[in-house]
C-alpha cells in the first residue's frame, strides 16, 4: 500500500463547459469574466408554459435562464464503438464524459490504445437524471438500452469498458458536492496503490423543466439564472450544465 501522503499530480483535463468546449475555451470565459446565462431553447422544453414570475403558481419556475452547452446532440457512436440504436437511449451526459475522457487523455499525451488494459480507475460525479424522466414518459418505447442508457452506475463503469480501464469504477452522488467526493475517492485510491491512473470528474445535463419547479418552490434559484457570490444582489443560484475530467497519477510516477 503506498503512502496515504503522497503526492497526486493532474496530467490532463478535458472539459466541455457553457461558452466553449475544450480547455482553452474554458480559460478564457474566465479571464473575460463572461457570464454564460442564456435563455433556455425551445428544443430543451418549453421555457414560455413553465415559466412564471409568480414563485407561488403551482408547477412553475421562476426563471427560463441558465448556462448551457451546445452541441448535446452531436455525438460520435462510431468513434466510441456504439451502435446508433444505442446511442439514441443514451443519457447525454454519459456521451460527454466519454468524449471529455478522451479529450484529457489525448491532453495528457497518453494513446488510448496505451491507456487500454491499465489499472486505471473512474471516479464520477453526478446526480441530474433528466433523460430518464424523459425516456420514462414513453414506456412503450423502453427497450434494454433504456436501462443502461441512464443507470447512474453506468455512467462510470461505460469510460471503463470503452477504454478498458481494470481498475475500480464507481459514480457517486453527493448532489452538489458529487465532484468534490469524486475527486477525494479518486486521489485516495490512487495514493493506496489501488489504481496507477484515475479518471476523476463529474457532469450535468439540464433536458426537463422539474428540477427548476422544484428549485424556484424552495426558493434557491435565481430569478435572472445567475449566480451571485459574496453579493448584496444575490438572490439564489444560477443551474448551469457541462462535463469536466481529470486524469490523476502519483507524482513520483510523472517524475520518473
Amino acid at each position: 500500500m503506498a503512502d496515504s501522503d503522497e503526492e497526486v499530480a493532474v496530467v490532463g483535463i478535458g472539459c466541455n463547459f457553457p461558452g466553449g468546449e475544450g480547455l482553452s475555451n474554458f480559460w478564457k470565459i474566465l479571464l473575460e469574466g463572461k457570464n454564460c446565462t442564456v435563455q433556455i431553447p425551445d428544443y430543451r422544453f418549453d421555457p414560455a408554459f413553465w415559466y412564471d414570475s409568480d414563485d407561488s403558481k403551482a408547477g412553475k419556475t421562476q426563471t427560463a435562464k441558465a448556462a448551457l452547452i451546445d452541441g448535446l446532440n452531436e455525438f460520435d457512436h462510431k468513434f466510441f464503438g456504439i451502435t446508433e440504436t444505442e446511442a439514441d437511449l443514451m443519457d447525454p451526459q454519459q456521451k460527454l464524459l466519454l468524449e471529455c475522457t478522451y479529450r484529457a487523455l489525448e491532453n495528457a499525451g497518453i494513446p488510448m490504445e496505451k491507456a487500454s488494459g491499465t489499472r486505471t480507475g473512474v471516479f464520477i460525479g453526478l446526480m441530474n437524471r433528466d433523460y430518464e424522466a424523459i425516456l420514462n414518459n414513453s414506456p412503450t418505447t423502453i427497450t434494454h438500452y433504456n436501462g443502461t442508457g441512464t443507470a447512474m452506475s453506468i455512467a462510470a463503469n461505460r469510460i471503463s469498458y470503452t477504454f478498458n480501464f481494470t481498475g475500480p469504477s464507481l459514480a457517486i452522488d453527493s448532489a452538489c458536492s458529487s465532484s468534490l467526493v469524486a475527486l477525494h475517492y479518486a486521489a485516495q485510491a490512487v495514493r493506496q496503490g489501488d489504481c496507477e491512473m484515475a479518471v476523476c470528474g463529474g457532469v450535468s445535463c439540464i433536458l426537463e423543466p422539474r428540477v427548476f419547479v422544484v428549485l424556484s418552490k424552495a426558493k434557491m434559484i435565481s430569478p435572472d439564472g445567475s449566480s451571485k457570490p459574496f453579493s448584496s444582489r444575490a438572490d439564489g443560484y444560477g443551474r448551469g450544465e457541462g462535463c469536466g475530467i481529470i486524469l490523476l497519477k502519483p507524482l513520483k510516477k510523472v517524475r520518473q
